[in-house]
């Protein structure tokens, strides 16, 4: 539903979009907490899923259509920390609400939480709606991204990087269940995910302005792909947790440039860019984790995040490569300090 609501940001404005995806998301999140079945469940998070959508995505062309793009990266740092720390919490108060009282509670503390959020939001009112395109006109921009050389190389990064900084990822829980630990274990593993993005996203800023943008990139992903490498090692709490540390640290370092890299690499059609930039990125995280669930029985978790680490070794080269190559073709916005 990214695109979706690309279209609907280009023709009603950014912060139109994020209220209206945030209000049906709320709406859906309240609903789950009434499912009478499974499937039921699974139908209302579908539907909290394709409204909260809108938010992300908008968010950050909102960031690329306001903020200057040499301070774009510092700005997309303290959404990316934002993000995890609403989904540190989340996970937290969610486990903890099911445990203590009903999984239904989980879902209405969510509902209470985003409702509060948007509330806050209201005040900053509504942004122009830049051009009013019509469906046409959007067509027209998606053809445009999507024909372009460096559009379609960032949604091919973006899809590895969901792969593998986000898809693997979701079997650490699994991995130490298997090895005997707790759900509740498990659950505050993940949530040290949310934890330690928010707590590396400053000093990862700091790194980032002394040391150039391909090695920033190549480096993000090199940390990943030693998490996981650790990961094979075992799948004890200390060495899962570990693990989760890497990565998360290697996401907060290299994903707000390569959110930045998408506001800029079509300046003319930015949510479009976006738009397929988010999209790429999710299928990839899904495309990882349907792939990789039947190796988990035939292979085991160890050589499984093996093959996680190895991809990651590449993505990194791939990273720094294809920046260099991006700087230098002179092509988009320009990052540079004016």
């Amino acid at each position: 539903f990214q695109l979706f609501w690309v279209y609907a940001s280009d023709r009603f404005g950014r912060l139109t979009v994020v209220h209206c995806g945030a209000l049906l998301a709320i709406v859906f999140t309240v609903f789950s907490t009434l499912a009478s079945s499974l499937t039921m469940l699974i139908i209302f998070r579908g539907l909290a899923g394709a409204a909260f959508a809108a938010v992300v995505p908008s968010t950050i062309t909102y960031i690329g259509d306001h903020v200057l793009s040499q301070r774009r990266a510092g700005t997309l740092s303290d959404l990316v920390a934002a993000y995890a720390s609403g989904a540190a919490v989340g996970i937290l108060c969610g486990g903890f609400a099911a445990d203590a009282f009903s999984w239904r509670m989980g879902f209405l503390i969510s509902a209470c939480l985003a409702s509060l959020a948007l509330i806050a939001q209201l005040p900053y009112g509504r942004d122009p709606a830049i051009g009013a395109k019509s469906l046409r006109e959007f067509t027209r921009s998606f053809r445009k991204t999507v024909g372009a050389k460096w559009p379609r190389i960032m949604a091919l990064i973006a899809f590895l990087w969901g792969a593998v900084l986000i898809g693997f990822l979701t079997f650490f829980p699994a991995a130490i269940e298997g090895g005997g630990g707790s759900r509740r274990v498990a659950g505050l593993t993940v949530a040290l995910y949310g934890v330690t993005i928010a707590l590396t996203s400053r000093p990862a800023r700091y790194l980032v302005a002394r040391i150039s943008r391909a090695k920033s990139l190549a480096l993000g992903a090199l940390i990943g792909a030693i998490g996981l490498l650790i990961a094979a090692i075992s799948s004890s709490v200390v060495t899962i947790a570990v693990a989760t540390v890497l990565v998360s640290t290697g996401f907060a370092l290299a994903h707000p440039l390569i959110q930045q890299w998408a506001t800029i690499v079509m300046p003319r059609y930015r949510a479009t860019a976006v738009g397929l930039f988010a999209t790429s990125l999710f299928i990839g995280t899904a495309v990882t984790t349907q792939a990789v669930a039947p190796l988990v029985g035939i292979i085991g978790f160890s050589w499984v995040f093996a093959i996680g680490s190895l991809i990651g070794g590449l993505l990194a080269v791939v990273l720094a490569l294809a920046w260099t190559r991006y700087e230098r073709s002179g092509v988009g916005e320009s990052i540079a300090e004016p």
